[in-house]
């Protein structure tokens, strides 16, 4: 049998390697960048919860974080649309389509970035105030948000060219540029609020700052002529065919990741009436849950990638098999997961403060929601899968009424009933089930395959 070659003649293991050793390779250095991306925030606050406070620590979690998030995600969605483009060219050993996606997606990443930066300047402190900030949180979430939009050009910047990277099977490098973006970080935190005395604002820019540098690394492996990517921004203008093809997959993404976000969101309205101690309490269990979310991202993103190239090349049976094989290796991350974060809840939630009634809290619910971590798994993996072969509207709707409209309705009827944070919490699990079920059942019907190969065609 014939073995499938790169397009510069080397053998490429992601389409003739052992399935989960390949998976596995391409996982941990995406796992470890998502680890330094989540400690951005994580550094953020635990260094602002123990020197400044729990105001200034909901301040930079709770809705701050959850709106942050909402353009995240959207970035996201450009670049999972940016990756499965490159990764469908890439695998079928199409260079001048692939050095064009790469132009084109980066061209898009500027313009997006600037236009949330704007957006985010000119519209968050009202955001923060119309959905019910706490008065004591309120000023310095703002002051916070605004600071962090800065920094929305290279994020997008980054996260676009770090897909595209990983779309090619080289997953290390975006981790290289985050750990050393992540050191900056760290650093510029501590100097900014410590000696310096710039509260929540110097958190702000020093994650802004570190984003700087973690655009212009990827900007450097892009450009850089020993690389298949040869970009180059002269005589640069968009191919409207690869927009289309990447605004096809990556809208429907970035809703379908913000949908989440919208739903907590409004949850986080609810939230917002149970008082500061619970606020702060939320904002640190999310930094600490954090840390399985990025993991099934990262799951998802080596699936995407593993599934783009296979379908480019033609070889349905591997992109069936990794998805199997996926899942199973998501499920036991989710049970240790879960294992370790209930055994471990005090003393996590003591990182982030010494408060004790925001500890209780934060305690309750790492020990009531964790346990619920292993319905999510096929949501992401199968999600992702049939994303890098080309389809992501019908999982986007999926999301929408799975996670989104569930989740708003149940903090409704919470709201009404004025019931307490654990029975709004229950949302939660209830809605990581149903979609789970809802996206595995549009996997097994298969008429995801035929819109794949139609937008192929």
């Amino acid at each position: 049998m014939l073995r499938q070659k790169k397009p510069d003649g080397s053998f490429n293991p992601i389409l003739e390697g052992n399935i989960a050793v390949q998976l596995l390779i391409f996982f941990f250095p995406i796992l470890i960048g998502s680890l330094f991306q989540q400690l951005y925030n994580t550094v953020d606050a635990i260094i602002v919860g123990k020197y400044l406070g729990k105001a200034a620590l909901g301040a930079v979690g709770g809705s701050t974080y959850m709106m942050i998030n909402l353009i995240i995600y959207l970035f996201m969605g450009v670049s999972n649309g940016a990756a499965v483009a490159a990764s469908h060219a890439y695998g079928a050993g199409r260079m001048k389509d692939f050095r064009r996606v790469i132009q084109t997606a980066m061209l898009l990443s500027v313009a997006v970035g600037i236009l949330f930066t704007i957006l985010g300047i000119w519209l968050s402190p009202a955001i923060l105030e119309m959905i019910g900030t706490p008065q004591e949180i309120l000023e310095l979430a703002s002051v916070y948000i605004v600071i962090y939009s800065i920094g929305y050009v290279p994020c997008c910047i980054y996260n676009v060219g770090a897909g595209i990277i990983r779309a090619a099977g080289d997953s290390r490098s975006p981790l290289y540029f985050l750990v050393a973006a992540c050191v900056v970080n760290i650093v510029l935190d501590y100097v900014f609020i410590v000696p310096f005395q710039w509260g929540v604002a110097g958190a702000a820019a020093a994650t802004a700052i570190a984003q700087l540098i973690s655009a212009v690394l990827v900007l450097w492996r892009l450009a850089d002529k020993r690389y298949p990517f040869q970009l180059t921004f002269r005589g640069a203008r968009p191919d409207g065919g690869i927009l289309r093809q990447i605004f096809y997959i990556g809208i429907p993404s970035g809703i379908q990741s913000d949908m989440y976000s919208i739903a907590n969101l409004i949850m986080q309205i609810q939230v917002n009436t149970y008082g500061t101690d619970t606020v702060a309490a939320l904002s640190a269990y999310e930094k600490i849950d954090g840390f399985f979310w990025m993991t099934m991202t990262s799951f998802g993103m080596a699936i995407t990638t593993f599934c783009g190239q296979n379908f480019g090349a033609g070889k349905m049976d591997r992109v069936r098999k990794g998805m199997r094989e996926c899942c199973v290796m998501a499920a036991v991350s989710a049970v240790l997961f879960s294992g370790t974060f209930i055994a471990f809840s005090g003393n996590l939630m003591g990182w982030f403060t010494s408060d004790a009634s925001v500890i209780e809290i934060g305690s309750r619910l790492l020990v009531e929601l964790t346990p619920f971590y292993i319905t999510y798994v096929f949501t992401e993996i199968y999600a992702g899968g049939i994303r890098g072969c080309g389809e992501s509207f019908i999982p986007m709707v999926i999301t929408a009424v799975g996670v989104c409209l569930l989740r708003v309705i149940w903090t409704g009827i919470v709201a009404l009933a004025q019931g307490s944070l654990d029975m709004l919490m229950v949302g939660y699990p209830a809605t990581w089930a149903i979609t789970s079920v809802a996206i595995m059942l549009y996997y097994w019907k298969g008429s995801w395959l035929k819109k794949c190969g139609a937008a192929a065609a």
